[in-house]
């Protein structure tokens, strides 16, 4: 068992310097150039209440303003990639299921992930999705919520991976719950 054990250990370390480069040999350039900021509430659901009749509409929204303070740093995310969207990974999956789901501002990439579309006039990230809770239940959603965008372009990199929650989650261990009767 303890061979197994560094035999493991000596192959990753071996291995993993060769896993975390380009397909030409290169170093992944966005290992070096990593931002990450913590900045609380951005996403919204209202109305926020524990309880909703079967055919309400609950809204969910994100908001964030292209410019941002990382690390006592300040960096505007679309001056520095140029890129109309960027990826809101949220664990909604629950909220789609067997609801009706418009897509007021962005749209589903993934199963967990939503598109936040960059708006010039308030020089922000959004999403705007309004779901009509048609399946009746309790539902219980984790408010821990990534934004991130990503530009990589010869050997240049920005990575903001911005941590965030859904406002008000009204359990102790980070979650959203409520009920559809």
């Amino acid at each position: 068992m303890f061979r197994l054990a560094i035999l493991n250990l000596f192959l990753s370390i071996l291995f993993a310097p060769l896993m975390m480069q380009c397909s030409d040999g290169r170093e992944n350039p966005c290992d070096a150039y990593t931002n990450y900021a913590n900045e609380q509430d951005l996403v919204t659901l209202s109305p926020l209440k524990q309880n909703f009749q079967k055919g309400e509409t609950l809204k969910l929204k994100f908001s964030v303003s292209s410019k941002l303070k990382v690390n006592t740093k300040s960096i505007d995310i679309f001056q520095s990639t140029k890129r109309n969207s960027g990826i809101l990974s949220i664990d909604v999956s629950e909220l789609f299921k067997d609801n009706a789901v418009t897509f007021v501002k962005g749209n589903k990439l993934a199963e967990n992930k939503v598109s936040a579309v960059y708006n010039s006039t308030t020089d922000r990230y959004e999403s705007e999705i309004d779901i009509i809770l048609n399946k009746q239940g309790t539902y219980s959603i984790s408010s821990f919520t990534t934004f991130q965008e990503r530009e990589s372009e010869e050997g240049i990199c920005l990575y903001i991976a911005l941590i965030t929650n859904i406002k008000g989650d009204n359990l102790n261990n980070g979650r959203v719950e409520f009920a559809v009767n």
